[in-house]
């Protein structure tokens, strides 16, 4: 009876500390949206050099042009990244975050709670490592809540938008995405 009670508490105690690196510390939620939009499949660039940089923050801001509703826009830094992952190898090169009507504004600063998180990545493939990862985290742990993903046809960047966001809000934010 100890060894199953430890082997349960040994994997909830791992499963913890994989999401901790989501930087989703939801409070108990019903389940919810759980979608990965891509406008199109792109090609694999044969470096990822030849693509013009683009910024997590410019981004967001294409967003709030768009006519999104976005507040507190904060471009991190590898000093204000709540996961510790911004330039590490396979991780995103740049990150910002933003309120959205819907998040939870008392939740922690730069936090997907709040409402949107924007990661962009070296390569179309470590978007698609890192959107795998959380969404099968979430799947597996439906009490820390959801989240929409929508990718823009270039495929290098993720956008995290909290499943806390209303269907008819979140398909406004699919739609802006798909036209970057």
């Amino acid at each position: 009876m100890y060894r199953s009670q430890f082997a349960t508490t040994s994997a909830v105690a791992a499963l913890a500390l994989a999401l901790a690196g989501c930087g989703n510390s939801q409070p108990p939620a019903a389940a919810g949206p759980s979608t990965v939009a891509r406008a199109t499949t792109p090609a694999a660039p044969a470096s990822p050099s030849e693509k013009p940089a683009i910024g997590a923050k410019d981004v967001v801001e294409a967003l709030t042009a768009a006519g999104l509703p976005l507040s507190n826009i904060a471009e991190q830094d590898e000093n204000t990244d709540p996961n510790d992952k911004l330039g590490r190898p396979g991780q995103y090169t740049s990150r910002a975050s933003a309120d959205v009507p819907g998040g939870d504004k008392d939740a922690e600063k730069y936090d997907i709670d709040r409402g949107l998180v924007v990661e962009v990545f070296a390569t179309a493939g470590d978007a698609d490592a890192r959107s795998t990862f959380i969404q099968e985290a979430l799947k597996g742990a439906q009490i820390l809540g959801t989240e929409y993903h929508y990718r823009p046809a270039d495929g290098r960047v993720l956008v995290r938008l909290t499943g806390k966001v209303k269907p008819s809000q979140a398909k406004k934010f699919e739609d802006a995405v798909a036209k970057l």
